[in-house]
């Protein structure tokens, strides 16, 4: 009877380490935290969205560079996902399109790469102290408190402002963030590099906030992907309800043509300089 108490133990055990596991590749669901902002249901009224650095061209008169870096609106928020690898590109672009980056409440950086956090040293000029949500990489922490800004790990879908969520970061490698705000259409959805997977990030926002997605931007890392692997992400995207897709920075031509040849509808060509706005 005890050797029987003994196996069912160690079966209990084994299992419980082999959902762990997945939970921490971000493969298993998981019942969000408590005070991850999954509770609050308001969705954010007004949404812009404006491309400050891309390596792909959209508007004449800015400067290109390999990196993302998006301004947002969401109401009375003002905030930036990513910055970016240069502060100078980051600075010109954003004075040539009218954003005062003084008026930036708040930064999330998707994940560790220099083509994303480059900016923040100009950020850091303009407001010391400004709050940088991250992922939980030490590197990053240690580089963002180096600059005199104060670094706020993410490790569970949570509010930032309201309507506006860092979703709990995935392993790619390296651990990486997103950020959703929710609109009276669904989840606009901004991606940094999808080291984790264009997919699996949309498909964590959906389901811890419990909305569709509506929109999905920023890179895709797909550049260099076989069609095969293009036409399953874009076809996975679409049954999850996406209307809007746009593959920028590390997405690749194959992707940005697939979807400009076979989902017209739902193809969102882009680059630095491009501006979205969600009303409603």
């Amino acid at each position: 009877m005890r050797s029987w108490v003994f196996l069912v133990a160690i079966l209990i055990a084994g299992i419980g380490a082999f959902g762990a596991m997945l939970y921490f590749l971000g493969i298993a669901p998981r019942t969000p935290e408590k005070g991850v902002g999954n509770e609050s249901r308001e969705h954010v009224g007004y949404v812009r969205l404006v491309v400050l650095v891309d390596n792909n061209p959209c508007r004449e008169g800015l400067e290109t560079a390999w990196g993302l870096a998006v301004y947002i609106e969401a109401d009375e928020a003002r905030l930036l996902f990513d910055t970016g690898p240069d502060p100078g590109v980051l600075e010109r672009n954003a004075e040539k399109l009218g954003i005062n980056l003084s008026k930036v409440d708040f930064v999330v950086i998707s994940h560790v790469h220099g083509d994303h956090t480059g900016g923040l040293r100009l950020l850091s000029s303009i407001k010391p102290r400004l709050r940088v949500y991250i992922p939980p990489d030490q590197s990053l922490k240690r580089y963002v408190e180096s600059l005199g800004l104060e670094p706020f790990q993410v490790n569970s879908t949570v509010e930032v402002a309201k309507g506006v969520f860092a979703v709990k970061p995935l392993y790619g490698p390296p651990i990486e963030e997103a950020l959703a705000i929710r609109t009276s259409r669904g989840l606009a959805i901004l991606v940094g590099c999808s080291h984790p997977g264009v997919v699996n990030i949309v498909w964590r926002a959906a389901r811890d906030l419990g909305v569709k997605p509506y929109i999905v931007l920023g890179g895709f890392h797909m550049a260099g992907a076989p069609i095969q692997e293009v036409r399953e992400v874009v076809s996975q995207l679409v049954e999850m309800g996406v209307e809007k897709i746009y593959p920028i920075h590390c997405s690749g031509d194959t992707i940005r043509s697939y979807l400009a040849n076979n989902y017209k509808d739902k193809y969102g060509d882009g680059g630095v300089g491009l501006e979205i706005t969600i009303q409603g």
